[in-house]
């Protein structure tokens, strides 16, 4: 509204579908037709492969390289790897994780939910095998929150019946067996050190439980972080530690919404290691993500939703391979 002359964008494209990483890197383009200066931060980068005209790279609050844009985008991908920065290149979802199956299936039958008298989740019947990690995709707005939250019990109106094993779990029983990392972390993030955000959902004594905390922490990478306040600590610092309060919490499902926005590609590996390890426990687990890197490294089962239904569903197949593709070809391909 102002009409800057110089724009700063932190990390944008960090909660973003594919079709809004679009208008924003369009958006961009026009600020810069305009002769705004547009400085962004950012551990994606895709996007800006059209509109980038010098890239500064940063370690430890010092400018290591500051190259012409066309420079950068021709470094080997290793080397983009080894900087904690995303891929330039499309992912080809060529390796596919294994599928680790707990007892049983996880069912799903008339799921429904309704919000002002508009029915916004419909889900005649689902099944999916337990220990997956599903991979809940879809542009912004077709309902994958929604469908995360009545999974997990939070919504008192949501219709429906959900088995886990042969068990029906009720919207009480899916409380108690259930956990959600929500998108925007700042609203679950209660105590006030990193280590008592972890400690605080695991049954029994903190003593007790205090060595597995930690290997929990220091699997993150937030162990020199133990004792600070939670809120004091960057986006995806913040990040980490709610997965590893998930991590902690020894519930049958869990579900991330976003669990790598604003992580880079070092902590993305380790968030998807630690959920692989999770699927081999026979947790099921459920990704909400605009993610396709962490798609490729963990994920086995995939849930596609528009306004409110299941488009597409199954396990990797030449169909949803090619079908992942498509859909992150927006972004990939810029």
């Amino acid at each position: 509204m102002p009409d800057p002359d110089v724009m700063v964008l932190d990390e944008p494209a960090s909660n973003l579908d594919c079709r809004s990483i679009q208008i924003l890197a369009d958006i961009i383009a026009v600020w810069k037709n305009n002769g705004k200066t547009v400085i962004i931060a950012e551990h994606r980068l895709n996007y800006l492969k059209a509109v980038a005209d010098r890239v500064i790279y940063m370690e430890d609050g010092q400018i290591v390289e500051d190259v012409p844009a066309k420079q950068f985008w021709n470094l080997p991908v290793e080397v983009i790897k080894q900087r904690g920065l995303r891929s330039i290149v499309p992912v080809t979802f060529e390796r596919v994780p294994p599928l680790c199956h707990g007892n049983g299936i996880l069912e799903v039958k008339n799921f429904h939910f309704s919000y002002n008298g508009v029915l916004d989740l419909d889900i005649p019947s689902l099944s999916i095998p337990a220990g997956a990690v599903v991979g809940i995709i879809g542009n912004n707005g077709t309902g994958k929150t929604t469908f995360a939250r009545c999974l997990c019990g939070l919504e008192r109106k949501a219709t429906g019946e959900i088995s886990i094993e042969g068990e029906v779990l009720n919207r009480k029983k899916r409380l108690k067996n259930s956990y959600l990392v929500m998108q925007d972390v700042n609203h679950q993030l209660f105590t006030e050190s990193v280590e008592e955000e972890v400690l605080i959902g695991m049954p029994g004594s903190e003593e007790k439980n205090r060595p597995e905390a930690e290997n929990i922490l220091k699997s993150m990478d937030l162990l020199p972080l133990k004792e600070l306040h939670p809120l004091s600590l960057s986006g995806g610092q913040k990040q980490r530690v709610a997965v590893a309060s998930a991590l902690s919490s020894r519930k049958k499902i869990l579900v991330f919404d976003e669990p790598t926005s604003g992580l880079d590609y070092h902590h993305m590996i380790e968030v998807a290691e630690n959920i692989r390890q999770l699927s081999a426990m026979g947790k099921t687990l459920f990704i909400i993500t605009h993610d396709p890197e962490l798609i490729a490294e963990c994920c086995n089962f995939f849930i596609f939703m528009e306004m409110g239904r299941i488009k597409w569903s199954g396990g990797w197949s030449a169909d949803n391979r090619q079908r992942l593709r498509d859909f992150f070809s927006v972004i990939q391909e810029m």
